[in-house]
């Protein structure tokens, strides 16, 4: 995989390697990096015209997050990643993300609650004209609404991490948005919860709702994979 479209935003404010990181971490997202493929550090630093310095850190940082494993005699690797490990990471993401939302019940503006009920009613009429793919950017926009109001930086840069780590399997969500859709039918009541600022209600409606899509990947897996070649 060439990366040399790096160059033209090397010169932003972020590290070199936090760029490099970046780039390769959503070409293993996206796919363009499969699992089990080697990553050539020498072959990076030659494309980007760079020492291999930063790349090393690069890997360093992606291996810490799970995306490569560094082999001895086999170098760096991407790591594989199943649907088993999708349906661990919807458990921890249900704790975190019902701790997070709790956390913010006394936080959210008129403008953030009225965003929220306006997305729920774009989510509704997306599932009745059948555009899924619409429904779920809508659906993720509707809960970085209150992630985004928590003011526990490490907080949210976990669930944001989890989140990197779900999108290697995303193709689930796109052939089969069906598995979103009770959540978004209980939208409506959750904006209730954060009005009324019940905070044990909002952590129980969101940690119920992400389960309930963990336990439908955990019961229709196969098939899924059978059906997708995931």
């Amino acid at each position: 995989m060439r990366i040399n479209t790096l160059e033209s935003s090397i010169a932003e404010h972020q590290p070199l390697p936090d760029k490099i990181a970046n780039f390769v971490r959503e070409a293993i997202i996206v796919g363009k990096l499969k699992p089990g493929e080697k990553i050539s550090e020498a072959k990076l630093a030659d494309e980007l015209h760079i020492s291999r310095t930063p790349i090393r850190e690069a890997i360093r940082m992606l291996e810490s997050e799970g995306f490569v494993s560094i082999i001895p005699r086999r170098g760096t690797i991407v790591s594989e990643f199943s649907l088993e490990d999708l349906y661990e990471y919807f458990q921890i993401k249900a704790c975190l993300e019902g701790f997070a939302a709790a956390s913010v019940v006394g936080s959210l503006s008129e403008r953030d609650l009225n965003k929220m009920k306006k997305l729920n009613e774009e989510e509704m009429a997306a599932v009745k004209a059948g555009d899924f793919s619409h429904y779920l950017r809508i659906h993720d926009d509707f809960h970085q609404t209150f992630l985004a109001r928590t003011g526990n930086s490490k907080l949210f840069s976990l669930i944001q991490h989890m989140g990197f780590h779900i999108r290697r399997l995303e193709k689930i969500f796109n052939d089969h948005p069906e598995i979103f859709v009770t959540c978004s039918e209980t939208h409506g009541s959750l904006i209730a919860a954060f009005e009324a600022k019940n905070a044990k209600k909002v952590r129980e409606m969101v940690e119920q709702n992400i389960l309930h899509i963990a336990e439908n990947l955990k019961q229709y897996g196969v098939s899924f994979l059978e059906n997708d070649e995931v």
